[in-house]
């Protein structure tokens, strides 16, 4: 069994034909069907069945046909991490971002990136905390930007940032201003999303913590249905600054007394070590991070990086 030949495997059944295979990869149709009649010989087992229209796997080259794909796939890996460490970073590289500030990251990521990297293949995935941290978790991502880090298991965090919340509303309050004490906040008609997202857990804590009872009139699972409800004036609602700041800036108000925050950290699974290109790509997340909550754009304050980490 030769790496050519599960190679022409694949070519042969994403293209569900020798002849379209054969075009595909470059090579006479007679020498791809005597390299897979080779294959099939060496295994003693049938792996294409030939039909009017094309072929297809069979359940042993279904089988083979995914073992093949995650082979060449690791192989390929391990060209563009050699290439990349000549200082052009290449391969694929996917990260999570947090839906609610999925607006503000997105077009910076992939505008820095396709400017400093254009070796590489980008992919950018947005969801809810629970989500992203999943993907970690299962490795299905290189990396993520995430609020919940510390929840999460076989994770490797580095803190980026520490946020701070923020109130939105158009409801009336006892008190004006560009702060909000947490016990005023948490009396106002609130909508916010489930308990499965870190931001409501967290906002539940510290209520607990302080004694105060939150006043959620409303449960929205996306952020455009709390918009929706904040612009009318209906209620209020406690996020991280990013969420909403497009629709809600000017009404605005800090929470004190105490303020709520929360670590945003980047997180990779321990089982999934960052290639260098993954490398390159978290590093740049991580300076547009700190970009953003200098240009006051993220409310929050950079963590600067142990000595300790690892590239």
């Amino acid at each position: 069994m030769t790496l050519k030949q599960l190679r022409y495997l694949i070519a042969i059944a994403e293209a569900g034909s020798f002849s379209a295979a054969a075009r595909n990869a470059y090579i006479a149709q007679p020498a791809l069907s005597r390299q897979i009649g080779m294959l099939e010989e060496e295994l003693e087992m049938r792996l294409l069945q030939r039909q009017h229209d094309g072929v297809v796997l069979t359940d042993a080259g279904r089988r083979l046909y995914e073992v093949a794909r995650s082979v060449v796939q690791k192989i390929d890996s391990v060209k563009d991490e050699l290439v990349s460490t000549k200082g052009d970073p290449k391969g694929q590289v996917s990260i999570a971002v947090p839906v609610a500030a999925s607006a503000l990251l997105l077009p910076q990521i992939i505008m820095q990136a396709r400017e400093k990297f254009p070796g590489i293949d980008l992919q950018v995935r947005d969801g809810l905390s629970s989500e992203a941290g999943q993907a970690i978790e299962l490795g299905k991502v290189d990396f993520g930007v995430v609020p919940n880090a510390e929840e999460l298991e076989h994770v490797r965090a580095e803190p980026v940032l520490i946020e701070e919340l923020c109130w939105y509303g158009r409801v009336e309050t006892a008190t004006q201003g560009d702060t909000i004490s947490f016990a005023e906040a948490a009396a106002t008609p609130l909508v916010m999303g489930p308990r499965l997202l870190h931001l409501r857990r967290r906002v539940e804590q510290v209520a607990m913590e302080q004694g105060i009872t939150l006043n959620i009139r409303y449960e929205q699972h996306s952020a455009q249905g709390i918009s929706s409800l904040v612009r009318s004036g209906l209620a209020a609602t406690i996020t991280s600054w990013p969420a909403l700041e497009e629709q809600f800036h000017p009404q605005a108000r800090r929470i004190v007394e105490p303020s709520i925050r929360r670590t945003v950290s980047i997180a990779y699974s321990v089982h999934r070590p960052l290639t260098f290109a993954a490398s390159c790509m978290r590093d740049l997340v991580r300076n547009i991070l700190i970009e953003l909550a200098q240009s006051g754009r993220w409310h929050g304050e950079p963590v600067h990086p142990s000595p300790a980490l690892d590239d």
